[in-house]
């Protein structure tokens, strides 16, 4: 862990870790290579005890701990979504019963506050990053601060292959109330003006936790380029360049590393296959001379489940084989950007309409169903991370999944009793299988507590007000 060079305004640390770091730095991390190599692809593995040489093996016992930002546009319909009751024997609300087969594993929170952090007109366009800044963006210049996704990857420098990931499944983004329309769809802030807008085409984001390709330079690299088109128009598999090694490998590992070892390849194999047979608008990007290339095909509304489905099983595969160990993703856009139609529920009315719902019933009817939907969604990338085992638990226990909107009520555009929802515990350190009334508490020293007992990041101060520790979310 390395923290004593992130040098932005929306944080502070402890003067004590920082002079103690600063005295000792930590060494270099050496990424973990891939055991499988091929010709024209490396395979990133799950962590595999039979291959951890005895010197290292102390230094691995605990296992890495996760993050990540899960953004849902237009709050939530409160009658249906907050609990009533609190503590462990609480009862899901409506909008809550996809978390029952993880309940046990999931913090609810009701009445945690980010009011400073977003006035009432604009809320969709700065509330994306307050989200997870806790801090107000500027206008018309663009100027926010780091956010606790970056904390977090900054701080673990390069543990991982990749710092961080960011991920949609909407490209589409508004301006509202004149602030810049970066903030509208962005909730990963790097520092102050450096915000790191999402992919939503999941064949770069397979390309790039599998292939090692990433999107190409400024310089066109014509044998990256010819490679990828190939292996696209010949749809073949990043794993059949590695059958051979595979097969010499199995006998060297544990019987339990084997069936590791097969299972994560099988689910390497499907997610490749799912992308490959649903994507029916080639990748069309062109080098140029940027490295970030337009995205040419964003889903429609019809797409949506599937573009979620398959983002979501990426994430849980860059998880299980460490690729990264903080990803953002965009479940959906808040205001007009937002789902303008849920084909899939039967809803031809887009999102931020019925979220200004004047208490009408029949509105809220059709946003339980948007928020239900959103749940189970949740619940599914849970649920997946929970069936993989890790140390002594899982990895879903390794991992803090922190979920919540822009705003929290969609007719009342405020910050008051956002819908926030955490999974995991960060290896045993954040209690879960309970329901919280923070009574007004701020978000930002949730933060402060996330990062100093769930991922070990020895903040004092975040966003615009945050100052201190809340009691009664850890051991």
């Amino acid at each position: 862990m390395s923290f004593a060079k992130i040098t932005d305004h929306n944080v502070s640390f402890d003067k004590q870790a920082l002079d103690a770091e600063r005295r000792n730095p930590a060494p270099p991390r050496v990424s973990r290579r891939a055991v499988l190599r091929g010709t024209a692809a490396a395979i990133a593995l799950p962590t595999l005890d039979s291959l951890i040489r005895p010197s290292r093996a102390e230094a691995q016992a605990s296992p890495p701990i996760r993050w990540v930002s899960w953004h849902i546009g237009c709050g939530v319909w409160h009658p249906n979504w907050d609990v009533t009751t609190f503590g462990t024997g609480y009862t899901l609300s409506p909008s809550l019963l996809p978390l029952q087969p993880v309940k046990g594993k999931v913090l609810v929170m009701r009445n945690l506050d980010n009011t400073p952090t977003c006035n009432s007109q604009g809320s969709h366009g700065c509330g994306p990053p307050a989200m997870t800044t806790c801090r107000q963006g500027t206008k018309p210049a663009v100027t926010m601060g780091i956010s606790i996704d970056q904390v977090y990857a900054q701080a673990l420098g390069s543990a991982t292959r990749i710092q961080s990931l960011q991920l949609s499944v909407s490209d589409r983004t508004f301006s509202d109330v004149m602030y810049p329309a970066i903030y509208n769809g962005t909730t990963a802030w790097a520092d102050a003006t450096t915000p790191l807008p999402p992919t939503v085409n999941p064949q770069q984001v397979f390309d790039r936790l599998f292939a090692g390709a990433t999107t190409p330079a400024a310089t066109k690299n014509t044998d990256t380029m010819a490679a990828m088109a190939q292996r696209t128009a010949l749809r073949t598999s990043v794993l059949d360049f590695v059958q051979t090694e595979a097969k010499s490998l199995q006998p060297k590992l544990a019987v339990p590393d084997r069936r590791k070892l097969d299972e994560y390849l099988s689910s390497v194999r499907s997610v490749e296959l799912e992308v490959q047979r649903v994507s029916a608008t080639p990748n069309n990007c062109s080098p140029g001379t940027t490295t970030r290339p337009t995205i040419t095909n964003a889903a429609t509304p019809a797409d949506v489940p599937t573009l979620t489905t398959i983002m979501l099983d990426l994430m849980v595969l860059a998880f299980q084989c460490d690729a990264t160990r903080v990803i953002n993703f965009h479940q959906g856009n808040g205001g007009s950007s937002g789902f303008q139609s849920c084909p899939w529920l039967g809803i031809t009315t887009d999102h931020h309409r019925l979220s200004h719902h004047n208490n009408d019933l029949a509105r809220g009817s059709q946003l339980l169903k948007i928020d239900l939907w959103e749940v189970q969604q949740y619940a599914y990338f849970l649920q997946k991370l929970d069936a993989i085992s890790e140390g002594g638990g899982t990895v879903l226990d390794n991992s803090l999944i922190f979920l919540s909107s822009e705003i929290g009520d969609g007719n009342a555009h405020d910050q008051v009793n956002k819908p926030l929802l955490i999974g995991g515990s960060a290896g045993g350190k954040i209690v879960t299988g309970r329901a919280l009334d923070m009574a007004g508490a701020l978000q930002a020293n949730m933060f402060i507590t996330l990062l100093n007992h769930g991922l070990g990041v020895p903040a004092t101060t975040f966003g615009l007000l945050g100052n201190k520790q809340l009691t009664g979310l850890t051991v």
